[in-house]
């Protein structure tokens, strides 16, 4: 029973210890801006593994490319990432911005989405009135509307 005492009083001084804070970087990646840069990661990154091949051919490389469009280097995001990844509660609030801005992105695709079908279904449904295919890229007017010109409408007093 002695040596469960000690242990107990072992364990409680070891987990009392001084635990120290981390030390903000000086280039620290403001909150908002390290929300943009992750939420642009995880794109970059789920491009990556869709499809690395298409990635290769178009030469885009997706960490040069991050840098640049922030303005930001490799060593500033990892110190950035260290630093919040011991910080959880910032942490937290970046990454719920993060699925925000994802969740934007993804209704704003949904939309384009949209628009792009039914801007196909009206050119379809124009092909089929004329009888003949159009380019997708120029769009041919399918009914030409002859109206008579009137310039007024002419009462007659007798009525």
């Amino acid at each position: 029973m002695k040596h469960y005492r000690i242990f107990i009083f072992a364990l409680l001084l070891v987990s009392c210890q001084n635990v120290e804070k981390v030390k903000e970087p000086e280039n620290l990646i403001p909150e908002l801006k390290m929300a943009e840069v992750l939420t642009d990661l995880s794109i970059l990154n789920s491009a990556r593994n869709y499809n690395k091949r298409i990635l290769e051919e178009t030469g885009l490389k997706p960490d040069e490319y991050l840098y640049e469009k922030h303005g930001i280097d490799s060593l500033q995001l990892a110190q950035s990432n260290e630093y919040y990844a011991k910080n959880y509660d910032r942490l937290e609030s970046i990454y719920k911005k993060v699925k925000v801005n994802l969740e934007k992105m993804q209704g704003d695709l949904e939309k384009m989405q949209e628009e792009e079908t039914r801007i196909k279904d009206s050119i379809k449904l124009a092909d089929s009135i004329s009888g003949s295919k159009s380019d997708s890229l120029t769009v041919k007017p399918v009914l030409k509307i002859k109206r008579p010109i009137i310039d007024s409408l002419i009462i007659d007093s007798n009525h």
